[in-house]
């Protein structure tokens, strides 16, 4: 009995981390897993794949030989040693051709298709990339929009508590009517920022459930775990050229329109083939002194389009293949600059984190004092009005920057092309801790007792950063030496 024991007690614990994945049904691994199925750039993008394997093995089949039967059924009249003779034909031959020479088309157009092929698998890889990409950001949106609704309505909670805390100065005429106007006005004011808002949020869960197909339940702050935090800008610029799929795809299409050159240039060269006949069927009347029955050839074929075709078809290619790299390298150059902005504005975003925590820490400790103030008659409506209105800007501020450090993370490693497989790496390393997500609490209090802890609670937890560990493997590096064709499912 211990071995069953000791082995369920090393099972249990993965059973359970399992069991939390599949529960976590609004996850981001498992939306970005539904929105892959159902999307339609990435059928259209498997269909392209399938396309190049087939091209790929009718290039290969040129290297075997040709079998074919021919046949013929004729009625002729023949001039026999001046005499006129009526002849019946019928033949039916068995042929095996085998080509021997092309000038090396056959090799460079295998060659071409293998390039090809490796461009559609980057292509897919690129097209999942961006699907990811687009899941991940309307996922960050909703959540956004989510947390600044709840921002808003504790906003206007606040509101609704202090006017009616001025409301009972007025009616004892402690205070004038004009404090109490302005406390609605303020509040007539957050209405309409809840009220656009709202719009805002029904638009991006619409957008939501266009992607995934299914309506945005309850959504959890994704955690993102690679190794881009820790790499330096320099290097992450080294990593696109090997890493970005749309890169990689149009490098190896280049180098399929440089295969496609030497195609175009075997055209121009002679063709041998080696041909073995067998007569199957020979019937004809009358009957002929001679027919052959069995033959064997080497047949010489060299056309030469007078007007310069086959020259021009090479020059075509050959600007074709001039037209592909450069399309290559402007794309590198694209993700590159892209990356340097990218990088550059999550670099600051994390900086400035830990600033925009302590201010929402220290507009609470404002807020908390000028409550004091004003029940000692110290300070007006109007500070509390700008007091509650610059804490509130300030927990904007830190849900907007947190947003931005979640956004700027997935977009380079989208652009670094490990955006789909950190979200879809690990299940448990994809949800942050309770304590590091910001909460309601830590940006507005919901009641007066709680205003003292809103602000600890926003200086500890609110600058929570993406957090990146170093995970990347050496092979990920650009290897040098020569462009080969790279089959592997990127």
């Amino acid at each position: 009995m211990k071995a069953p024991i000791h082995l369920l007690r090393h099972a249990l614990p993965l059973l359970l981390a399992s069991l939390a994945c599949v529960a976590s049904a609004d996850s981001l691994p498992e939306v970005m897993r539904r929105a892959l199925m159902r999307h339609p750039d990435i059928r259209s993008g498997q269909a392209q794949l399938n396309v190049s394997s087939e091209r790929l093995k009718q290039a290969q089949s040129n290297f075997y030989p040709t079998f074919g039967l021919d046949g013929a059924a004729s009625d002729a009249r023949d001039l026999d040693n001046g005499a006129r003779r009526e002849r019946t034909t019928r033949r039916a031959d068995a042929f095996l051709r085998w080509n021997l020479f092309r000038g090396l088309g056959d090799r460079q157009g295998e060659r071409m298709a293998e390039f090809d092929q490796s461009a559609a698998h980057y292509g897919l890889a690129d097209v999942r990339e961006q699907v990811a990409l687009d899941v991940t950001l309307a996922y960050l949106d909703v959540l956004r929009m989510r947390r600044q609704m709840a921002l808003e309505e504790s906003y206007i909670a606040e509101h609704q508590r202090l006017g009616e805390e001025v409301r009972a100065r007025v009616e004892r005429g402690r205070i004038a009517q004009a404090e109490l106007e302005q406390v609605r006005a303020s509040l007539i004011q957050a209405r309409l920022r809840q009220s656009q808002l709202r719009g805002q949020l029904l638009g991006a869960e619409a957008r939501y459930r266009l992607l995934v197909g299914t309506q945005a339940g309850e959504l959890d702050e994704p955690r993102f775990e690679d190794a881009v935090a820790g790499l330096e800008l320099d290097e992450l610029l080294g990593q696109v050229l090997a890493g970005n799929p749309r890169v990689q795809a149009l490098r190896q299409g280049a180098a399929a329109r440089g295969e496609e050159v030497g195609v175009a240039a075997a055209g121009l060269m002679p063709s041998f083939d080696f041909e073995l006949r067998k007569r199957l069927v020979s019937e004809i009347d009358p009957i002929p002194q001679v027919d052959t029955r069995q033959s064997a050839q080497i047949q010489f074929n060299y056309q030469l389009p007078l007007g310069g075709a086959g020259f021009s078809r090479k020059r075509e290619a050959a600007e074709r293949k001039l037209a592909a790299q450069a399309e290559a390298d402007a794309e590198l150059l694209r993700a590159s600059e892209e990356i340097v902005q990218r990088w550059s504005a999550w670099r600051e975003a994390r900086a400035i984190a830990a600033d925009l925590a302590e201010r929402v820490a220290a507009s609470a400790r404002v807020v908390k004092a000028h409550d004091l103030q004003f029940s000692a008659a110290r300070r007006s409506v109007s500070d509390l009005i700008a007091t509650r209105a610059e804490h509130h800007r300030a927990a904007g501020d830190l849900l907007d920057n947190r947003m931005e450090q979640l956004a700027s993370a997935a977009r380079v490693l989208n652009l670094l092309g490990r955006l789909r497989g950190s979200v879809l790496g690990a299940c448990r390393t994809l949800v942050v801790d309770s304590e590091n997500r910001p909460q309601r609490g830590h940006f507005l209090p919901d009641s007066p007792q709680h205003e003292g802890s809103m602000g600890q609670e926003a200086g500890e937890k609110g600058a929570a950063a993406v957090d990146l560990q170093p995970t990347i493997p050496k092979s990920d590096r650009l290897p040098g030496g020569e462009l080969k064709p790279d089959s592997r499912q990127p």
